[in-house]
C-alpha cells in the first residue's frame, strides 16, 4: 500500500475510487466501507483510495478535541490490512476547515484524486460548516460525472456503531465490548523502552511502552492481553498507569509476556487487550505486588487460553 501524509501536492495516475472518513478504530462501519470500495475498484479495475485528514479536526478547531481510539500508525497498519492502493493522511488545517463542499470536491477528489467513483457513509458530511451532506455530494457527482455510493450505518445490538461510542467503552475498561464494535481488539503498537527493571527482581519481567497522550486509554489497571513480537503470538499481562508501588511520573504500559525470554529493547510491539482483570492499586512491598502479579497471571492464562483458540 502506498501513503501519503503531509502533503497537498497529490496527483495520481489513472481513475480511482475513493473512500472517505476518519478512520478512527478502523470499526466494522469503516471496513463496510473499505469493503465496498475495494470491491468496487477491482470490479472497474480502479485504484482503491482511502482519504483521511490529519490532525483530527477537532484537534484544529477546538471543538472538544477528541482522543484517538487509534495512534496513525495502527491506522495505517489496518487500512492496509482492508487491502486498499493507497492511504492519504490529507492535512487538516483551520484555512482547508473553511473551503466549500464544491471546491472539496472539484480540487481534491475530482482534479487530485480523478475520482469515478466515491464511497461514504450515510452520515457523512463535509465542507465549511458541514454544510455538505450525502445528497449535496450526489449534486455534485452528477455535475463532475463521478457515482457516489453511500453505505448505511453499521449496527450492532441495535448501536449504531461509531469512533465515539467506542471511546466510551474503553474509558469505561470494557474491552471485549469495545472488540466486538471494533471487529479487532483495541490495540497499542509502539518500542519498548527501558523500564526500572523492576520485574525481572522478582520473576515477572516486563516490556515498557510509553503511553500516547493523544490517544484514548482502557481505565489504569491490569489486563489480559495477546502480544506479538518478531510475528510470534504470546499471552501477556499488561498494567496501565503508573506503578504506584514504586512510582512512576507518566504512564506506561506495561507487559508481562508469559513464556517469553529475551531483550526486546528498541524492537516494535504489539499489544492487544482483550480482558479487564482488576484496578491498579498500590501495594506495600514489592513480595506482595508480586504474588498479585502471579494470580494475575493465572487468571490472564485461562481466560487466554480459551479466548485464543
Amino acid at each position: 500500500m502506498q501513503y501519503i501524509c503531509g502533503s497537498t501536492d497529490i496527483q495520481i495516475t489513472g481513475e480511482s475510487v475513493v473512500v472517505l472518513g476518519n478512520f478512527d478504530g478502523v470499526h466494522k462501519g469503516h471496513q463496510m466501507l473499505l469493503h465496498e470500495a475495494k470491491a468496487n475498484a477491482k470490479e472497474n479495475n480502479l485504484m482503491a483510495i482511502a482519504l483521511s485528514f490529519y490532525p483530527h479536526p477537532t484537534w484544529v478547531l477546538g471543538n472538544n478535541p477528541k482522543p484517538l481510539v487509534m495512534s496513525r500508525q495502527d491506522r495505517k497498519h489496518q487500512i492496509k490490512a482492508e487491502g486498499m492502493d493507497l492511504f492519504i493522511e490529507y492535512p487538516f488545517t483551520v484555512d482547508f476547515a473553511h473551503i466549500s463542499p464544491d471546491i472539496f470536491f472539484k480540487d481534491v477528489l475530482v482534479d487530485k484524486l480523478h475520482a469515478r467513483v466515491v464511497v461514504v457513509g450515510s452520515n457523512y458530511f463535509f465542507g465549511k460548516n458541514k454544510v455538505g451532506n450525502v445528497d449535496y455530494m450526489k449534486v455534485l457527482g452528477e455535475k463532475y460525472d463521478v457515482e457516489i455510493l453511500v453505505v448505511d450505518t453499521v449496527k450492532k445490538d441495535g448501536q449504531v456503531i461509531s469512533s465515539t461510542h467506542i471511546r466510551q467503552l474503553i474509558s469505561e475498561g470494557k474491552m471485549e465490548e469495545a472488540e466486538s464494535f471494533l471487529g479487532h481488539p483495541y490495540t497499542v503498537i509502539g518500542t519498548v523502552v527501558h523500564g526500572k527493571k523492576l520485574g525481572r527482581t522478582i520473576g515477572f519481567p516486563t516490556i515498557n511502552m510509553i503511553a500516547d497522550p493523544a490517544r484514548i486509554h482502557p481505565p489504569n489497571g491490569v489486563y489480559a492481553t495477546t502480544v506479538k513480537v518478531y510475528n510470534h503470538e504470546y499471552m501477556g499481562i499488561t498494567n496501565v498507569g503508573y506503578n504506584p508501588t514504586v512510582g512512576s511520573s507518566y504512564k506506561m504500559i506495561e507487559t508481562h509476556i508469559i513464556d517469553f525470554t529475551g531483550e526486546i529493547y528498541g524492537e516494535e510491539v504489539e499489544v492487544a487487550f482483550h480482558k479487564f482483570i482488576r484496578p491498579e492499586q498500590k501495594f506495600d512491598n514489592v513480595e506482595e505486588l508480586s504474588k498479585q502479579i502471579a494470580r494475575d497471571t493465572q487468571t490472564g492464562k485461562k481466560f487466554l487460553s480459551t479466548h485464543m483458540k
